[in-house]
């Protein structure tokens, strides 16, 4: 028998089976039998539904591997125990459960702005780094450190509340201020704000006990709270009496001066003991403003006026000891009323 190829141009049937030649489809075929264990190896290739089956069932549908194991993702449990591991190198890296999501190794989030919608945040690390990619101080911003959000709004109970590091602050470049430049500071601004902060910014900083270097003061007194038997004026004369611990002053040239009323002292002794009202701060040292009764020049000594709480200055004709001695002014006065003068007061108790 002679086996000869034949050349089909529009199309063939055989039984049920229809082969067109212009869209070299075959129609009416109920099956075809391939190989069950060879690959497919170029497009239009038809593969064996067992062979295919058998591929399909090979592919786990817990896990992705690769490496051999070393790296993969795998599924575990249903509803409440469910969980998903990631593996990299045969190391845990990432867990996620019905409670949560734990990074087992480090975490790298790259982006503008990373936002933690959580009630508490928690650390376990000793230190907090910003700033972390400055290479150099030209680098470094103006402000760097914590930001509390108190609103929306401009007003100063809505201002942002800072804790930072003011690279623009200028010490005066002695190692007394570790020749670091800049300082922490502590103040208020616009949630939006950027610029350093200026003296009207800073805010009140409240603790126990300050150990620190003092190099400087706003203010240049020694003052203790004392209760009062009245409300007092600032530099108000007082001595030990009255029905409290102070009263004022209300004889001439009382030797029994105590001190002087101070609202602003650089050393507030005594502060939890009760208000300005109630409680005022009396200076026993250092330069503060004094009531002063009639005229005063820069240098003369000042001793108690028989007006009440004021102070008035010595004469060539009075006969004094240090216990009359409020202190000495550092200013002229020349009107004959009641006036602040910018003492140093140095009471002798």
């Amino acid at each position: 028998m002679t086996t000869r190829n034949f050349r089909v141009n529009n199309g063939l049937e055989v039984g049920d089976i229809t082969a067109t030649a212009s869209s070299n489809a075959i129609t009416g075929v109920s099956s075809i039998t391939l190989d069950n264990e060879t690959a497919p190896n170029a497009n239009a290739k038809l593969a064996n539904k067992k062979y295919v089956d058998d591929q399909i069932s090979g592919v786990s549908t817990t896990a992705i591997s690769t490496d051999s194991n070393a790296t993969n993702a795998t599924v575990s449990g249903s509803g409440a125990t469910g969980k998903l591991v990631v593996t990299a190198n045969s190391n845990i890296e990432l867990t996620v459960d019905d409670t949560g999501v734990r990074v087992h190794g480090n975490l790298t989030v790259d982006g503008t702005e990373t936002i933690l919608n959580t009630t508490t945040l928690s650390v376990e690390d000793n230190l907090i780094e910003v700033n972390r990619n400055v290479s150099s101080n030209t680098g470094t911003p103006t402000i760097s450190g914590l930001q509390v959000n108190r609103g929306e709004g401009s007003t100063a109970t809505e201002k942002a509340l800072l804790w930072a590091w003011d690279e623009s602050f200028a010490d005066d470049g002695t190692t007394i201020h570790g020749n670091v430049g800049g300082a922490f500071t502590a103040f208020a601004r616009e949630r939006s704000g950027s610029l350093a902060p200026g003296t009207d910014d800073l805010v009140d900083i409240r603790a126990n006990v300050v150990h620190a270097l003092s190099t400087s003061a706003q203010y240049a007194d020694v003052a203790e709270r004392f209760a009062a038997d009245a409300p007092m004026a600032e530099g108000a004369v007082v001595m030990l009496g009255g029905t409290q611990e102070i009263t004022e002053t209300n004889s001439d040239m009382t030797d029994t001066v105590f001190g002087v009323i101070s609202t602003m002292p650089a050393y507030a002794m005594n502060t939890g003991a009760g208000n300005n009202e109630s409680h005022p701060f009396v200076a026993m040292t250092g330069r503060t403003p004094v009531r002063v009764t009639g005229q005063v020049s820069k240098g003369q000594r000042l001793v108690s006026s028989n007006v009440k709480g004021t102070a008035r200055a010595v004469s060539n004709t009075d006969s004094i000891n240090p216990f009359h001695v409020i202190g000495r002014a550092l200013e002229n006065k020349t009107t004959d009323g009641i006036g602040l003068v910018n003492c140093v007061v140095r009471t002798n108790n």
